[in-house]
């Protein structure tokens, strides 16, 4: 099972120690030390940890930002590396699993890192990928009854090999039927990736329960099946941090096995990571604040908190955006700032909750979404 990691590191000595000790636990290293490449870099890829030592909090903090608003890094565990306890709350609200303080020792990095791996196995294992060779009939815009290759299968999405580019969030309607199996499987996807020589990444969208348990029983009969206890590991901050915005304060220790780490983060109120998610698809109009040209969008992944807009040319990041959403039920108008663009694919926007009405507003359409689908933290 091989895992990969980000490293946004400016400081070249502990660049070097936290890169020995990563490839030591046999984790991928990429090295991007620019603050830019680096969220561009989590647009294009999926990895399993991203550890984030920028120059200034203010890029740390934009970097969590991107990383939580991201697609497909959504969910990565993040690692930051501190100099003090200033601003280790925020960080926390912002989606931080560990904490590492400087100066980086090569035994402190492998205790910390070593504890975040087996958190990484854990979610790895939960979207095991199985290597797959099948050819499948695919419709797409104006296209109909085109052949494509499936290279590889998870649960909820696969890696499909079209042979050209796609447009833009083009919406796929696959049949195919796997190895050692009679039914055809039949679903629909999104593309969250491209690359160069034709192939794509599909995000699965509607699933009939038929092709759901045709999709898990091969899953279930390929991938290999493992007996790997996973370790109760301790990582811990060894400094005092404040709590409560009170002056008591107590030593924070973030425990990281089945689980406990995300139940500890989400006791926060003001984490966004630990608000409920809504995978939804909800036609939607977004507006640049102050201009009344409509672009026609699709929004996904509620929360209280913000969400994500598909759209071929989604706004830049900082730019107030006001959303239209309209259905049988109700029709509802929100505020917001983009938080992390995405060209092609779309943006993650914050929304601005100032008023009681706008509050309410968030609140019925999350009530609204959440009584039609299924919530993930």
């Amino acid at each position: 099972m091989t895992l990969s990691s980000l490293l946004v590191c400016v400081d070249e000595a502990a660049a070097e120690v936290l890169r020995r000790v990563l490839e030591e636990l046999s984790i991928k290293v990429e090295s991007c030390p620019d603050v830019a490449r680096a969220a561009m870099r989590l647009a294009q890829q999926r990895f399993d940890v991203v550890i984030i030592d920028c120059d200034s909090q203010t890029e740390v903090n934009g970097l969590l930002r991107e990383t939580r608003l991201s697609r497909l890094n959504d969910s990565t565990l993040a690692v930051a590396v501190v100099s003090g306890q200033e601003s280790i709350r925020e960080m926390f609200s912002l989606g931080v699993n560990f904490v590492l303080y400087k100066p980086v020792s090569h035994e402190r990095a492998l205790s910390s890192l070593r504890a975040a791996r087996a958190v990484m196995r854990k979610e790895k294992r939960r979207s095991a990928r199985a290597a797959v060779h099948t050819h499948a009939m695919v419709d797409y815009a104006n296209v109909e009854q085109e052949k494509a290759t499936l290279m590889d299968l998870a649960q909820d999405g696969m890696a499909v090999l079209f042979g050209k580019k796609l447009p833009p969030t083009s919406k796929v309607y696959f049949q195919f039927q796997l190895p050692g199996q009679k039914s055809s499987v039949r679903l629909s996807g999104q593309v969250v990736w491209q690359d160069w020589n034709g192939r794509a990444g599909i995000q699965f969208v509607d699933v009939p329960k038929a092709s759901r348990r045709l999709l898990t029983e091969y899953l279930s009969a390929t991938l290999p099946k493992s007996s790997e206890p996973f370790p109760r590991v301790t990582v811990e901050m060894e400094e005092p941090v404040p709590v409560g915005g009170g002056s008591q304060q107590e030593t924070a220790t973030v425990r990281a096995a089945d689980g406990e780490a995300g139940a500890r983060l989400r006791s926060e109120p003001d984490n966004r990571r630990g608000q409920t998610r809504y995978a939804c698809r909800l036609g939607a109009e977004v507006y640049r604040t102050g201009i009344p040209v409509p672009n026609h969008c699709c929004l996904t992944d509620l929360s209280a908190g913000g969400c994500y807009l598909e759209v071929p040319l989604p706004f830049p990041k900082g730019v107030s955006v006001e959303i239209t959403v309209r259905t049988y039920e109700l029709k509802l108008r929100l505020r917001g700032t983009v938080q992390a663009s995405h060209p092609g694919y779309g943006m993650g926007v914050a929304f601005e909750l100032k008023t009681k009405d706008e509050r309410d507003q968030v609140q019925k359409l999350t009530h609204f979404v959440a009584s039609t689908t299924e919530g993930s933290n």
